[in-house]
């Protein structure tokens, strides 16, 4: 049975995160005679060493200590409070940060830390409008994080995807691969996407924009001859409508790779491309088309333009090698390949396509290191694969070679 000591101690990481990240300005006051001046720093000194060790308890009673001797203190009282929140007594906390927030109304840390209490304390209106003050000045880090994260579950709670997606897109340059982060941004942006789909159908149930997003959602789904459909009807009632000749091609070559299939999506890629010359995708996906038809030559034509307009494209990149390799040309397809694997290090394809090469070219340490790493990724890629299936039967699974695999 774990005791309080044992609690506080396995709670001392997150309460030091929190404490450290404190700027407040220590309430040491010329009334103190300079005898307990000295005695309250030593307080806190010891506090804090307590905090670090993770001896939440400790750290409690040095700042209870330091206050009974200077009940003003900010600095003791804002780390009590942090203290007393990560312990879960969250009227208490918020006692002390009302108490520093009368001495120092705009501090932003004692503010985050009151409304994550009024929050738990089921007071949402006034959470809300704590979080939403400190919120923009925390700095970047853990607090802020964890502030943003509960400001972005009540706004998403009211209704309020719009300033969900404002926190969101403050927390995901500073956490890229934060679990709740991710999660909270795929749940907001979801959410946000089917309220304006509902929207659009209400509005204009048989537009051409309504038929062009019923497409993208089959597609979603692993439906492309159902989208074919739509996005015919789309370019019926609007044959101008902008971006829908790529989609439409791009649906055609998941649905089919027969010869007819090509010819009518290649139509729909030049299309594309009379549109809009500088369609980089429309380029690549020409590409596509004469690699599956085994025309090489063209296609790393096609690949060359699209890296002209995106060099940074890395399935274009990864495309353009395997066109050389299939020319006979190893050693152009070199770097490519290695651009690619640069530009995305989680594109299995890539280290394969680069494994393979340098096997070829008599590099075996560098093919089985590439390789090593396509098999790690692959192994990853089927659990999300499986995951996905049991909890979504209804999506397909991933092909990770993409449709240019001949």
């Amino acid at each position: 049975m774990a005791t309080n000591r044992d609690v506080s101690r396995r709670a001392g990481v997150p309460i030091l995160v929190l404490a450290l990240s404190l700027m407040v300005t220590p309430g040491i006051y010329p009334q103190t005679p300079k005898g307990g001046q000295e005695e309250i720093r030593s307080h806190l000194q010891r506090a804090e060493e307590a905090l670090k060790s993770g001896n939440a308890l400790v750290a409690e009673r040095e700042f209870r200590a330091a206050l009974a001797l200077d009940p003003d203190n900010s600095e003791a009282r804002t780390k009590l409070g942090f203290v007393l929140f990560m312990r879960a007594d969250w009227a208490a906390a918020a006692d002390n940060m009302r108490q520093v927030l009368q001495a120092q109304p705009h501090l932003s840390n004692a503010q985050a830390v009151l409304g994550m209490c009024q929050k738990r304390l089921g007071r949402p209106a006034e959470a809300r409008q704590l979080l939403e003050e400190a919120f923009p000045r925390l700095p970047s880090g853990a607090l802020q994080t964890r502030v943003g994260l509960e400001l972005a579950e009540i706004q998403y709670q009211s209704g309020d995807l719009d300033g969900a997606v404002d926190v969101v897109r403050i927390l995901l340059p500073s956490n890229p691969k934060n679990v709740d982060v991710l999660y909270t941004a795929a749940r907001v942006y979801a959410d946000l996407a089917n309220r304006s789909r509902d929207a659009l159908a209400l509005a204009a149930p048989d537009s051409a924009r309504t038929h062009q997003l019923m497409a993208e959602f089959l597609i979603n789904r692993g439906d492309a001859h159902a989208a074919l459909i739509q996005y015919r009807k789309a370019l019926e009632l609007e044959p101008k409508l902008r971006g829908v000749h790529y989609e439409l091609g791009e649906a055609i070559l998941q649905d089919s790779r027969a010869a007819a299939a090509l010819e009518n999506a290649e139509k729909e890629f030049r299309a594309a491309l009379a549109e809009n010359p500088a369609d980089t995708r429309a380029e690549y996906r020409l590409g596509t088309i004469c690699l599956l038809q085994r025309d090489y030559r063209t296609a790393v034509q096609h690949y060359s333009r699209a890296l002209q307009l995106q060099p940074d494209n890395a399935y274009a990149q990864q495309e353009l090698g395997a066109a050389w390799i299939k020319l006979g040309e190893p050693e152009k397809a070199l770097e490519p390949l290695l651009i690619a694997t640069r530009l995305d290090p989680l594109y299995p394809t890539a280290h394969y396509r680069l494994g393979t090469l340098y096997r070829q070219l008599g590099r075996e340490a560098e093919a089985r290191r590439e390789l090593e790493v396509f098999e790690k990724l692959e192994e990853s890629r089927k659990q999300i694969d499986q995951v996905y299936q049991r909890t979504h039967p209804e999506f397909p699974e991933t092909d990770p070679a993409g449709p240019s695999t001949p």
